[in-house]
């Protein structure tokens, strides 16, 4: 009876300040005050999960939460409607309290933890061919229904507690049930990675009054980078897509994929500021690992490039007017990988479910099982029970840093490829992968690049 009245209250308080947001909008004072409420409320929650953090991590962690709080506040009063009222209901009522009563059932059912969120990609079909791209060797026919995509992440909700859903592909805005999926599910915080070039007014109108989905668009640092890898123009395009969305108010960040190409741009002061004064709130950072289309270890960051990469993100957040993540040097504020469901996973084209994007193995599909069976198969299982897989944290991925536990999940647990050549980077790529993998080793632990290291250390076993 507690927990019912508990998110009763909740549901009203998270109502009444869905409708407040937008006429606080046009008072900024009041709204400045009611933000730093919920910032408080928020961080206060972070905290608390983060016990067994350094101090100097559980800052660091803290900081991006600040960071986030800062630049939604200085962006709100430029959102649609429909997107500060979804900002304020989804997020704060049903991820926190709807979700969180999911969450306590799953707990006490399996004794551990239900992903936070996870990412589906309905389709692989794209109209650009990118150098590089981890998704092109998938297959392009017998993607997901749109009755799969809703059903998929109505399992989420109900089972795992799950409103925090990433759509990827492909190119989302390619697949036609995209505005449908959204619609159904208003109720859930959608992000949406995309290369942007598809967003037309009418596209940008439909996201201001849906509310509910942000995307991520993908851009390679300025224009020369950007046209090298998407295409003459690409650049261009992707700054009207970004102002078309910034001017109907639908809250957007961008993505980038670090090469050795394009290092010097994306770790530089310009690229960000030029990505703030187009209007984004937030920014991924993703690093180049060998899969996908015409795999080149001559594009893979160098140690040093990825330490700098660690370095510029850190300095992005203490000084720059938006919130950015990067997807393998924040292992240490994740406490180690991510995937495997511990705190996310992929489903794919073809139903096949996925430890992680970049991850192109599985055991189980959606179309055979439930959601919440294929997460907790023992392979996924069992990778969640080896992590860390590193005591050290910034060293956290399975396949690009700790190398020997893909490949022996993927025997152990026959686990199957899911797209033609995935299994190269356990075979023939094998002796690259662990190269990278060991001089990156090295630099974080102070020792000359080129020097030697002990091997179970490096992997992690």
């Amino acid at each position: 009876m507690a927990g019912t009245i508990e998110r009763l209250t909740g549901f009203l308080k998270a109502k009444g300040l869905s409708a407040l947001l937008p006429a606080l909008s046009k008072k900024p004072e009041l709204m400045g005050a009611l933000i730093e409420k919920l910032q408080g409320y928020a961080l206060a929650k972070m905290e608390s999960a983060s016990g067994d953090l350094t101090p100097a991590l559980r800052e660091r962690k803290l900081l991006a939460g600040r960071m986030l709080f800062e630049t939604i506040k200085k962006r709100l009063p430029t959102f649609s409607r429909a997107t500060q009222r979804k900002l304020a209901f989804n997020m704060l009522f049903n991820n926190l309290q709807t979700g969180e009563a999911v969450r306590e059932r799953y707990r006490a059912e399996r004794n551990e933890e239900p992903p936070y969120f996870f990412v589906v990609s309905p389709s692989m079909r794209c109209n650009l061919r990118c150098f590089g791209c981890y998704a092109a060797e998938y297959e392009k026919m017998g993607e997901l229904s749109c009755e799969e995509v809703i059903d998929l992440i109505e399992q989420g909700k109900k089972e795992l507690g799950t409103y925090f859903v990433t759509i990827s592909g492909g190119e989302p805005f390619f697949w036609p049930h995209l505005f449908e999926v959204l619609e159904h599910h208003s109720d859930v915080f959608f992000q949406i990675y995309t290369h942007g070039m598809l967003i037309d007014d009418a596209a940008a109108a439909r996201l201001a009054e849906l509310g509910n989905a942000y995307p991520a668009i993908s851009v390679e640092g300025g224009r020369e980078e950007t046209d090298a890898r998407r295409g003459a123009g690409a650049y261009d395009k992707i700054l009207a897509s970004m102002k078309r969305l910034r001017e109907h108010g639908v809250m957007f960040g961008f993505s980038t994929t670090h090469t050795q190409r394009n290092h010097e741009s994306i770790v530089s002061d310009a690229f960000v500021d030029a990505m703030v004064e187009a209007g984004a709130t937030f920014g991924w950072f993703f690093q180049y690992i060998l899969i996908g289309r015409e795999p080149a270890p001559e594009l893979v960051p160098t140690a040093e490039q990825r330490l700098e990469r660690f370095e510029a993100v850190d300095r992005f957040r203490r000084t720059k007017n938006l919130v950015v993540y990067d997807f393998w040097n924040d292992g240490e504020a994740t406490q180690g990988c991510i995937a495997y469901g511990r705190k996310y996973f992929h489903v794919n084209s073809a139903g096949y479910v996925e430890p992680c994007v970049f991850v192109h193995f599985a055991v189980d599909n959606i179309r055979e099982k439930r959601l919440a069976e294929c997460i907790n198969s023992a392979c996924f299982k069992e990778a969640r029970g080896m992590m860390p897989f590193n005591q050290d944290c910034r060293f956290p991925c399975s396949m690009i840093d700790n190398v020997d536990v893909l490949p022996c999940l993927v025997r152990k647990h026959r686990m199957v490829p899911t797209h033609p050549g995935a299994e190269s980077i356990i075979e023939g790529l094998a002796p690259a992968v662990r190269q990278t993998a060991c001089q990156y080793w090295n630099l974080l632990q102070g020792t000359p690049v080129g020097a030697a290291a002990d091997e179970d250390a490096k992997v992690g076993t």
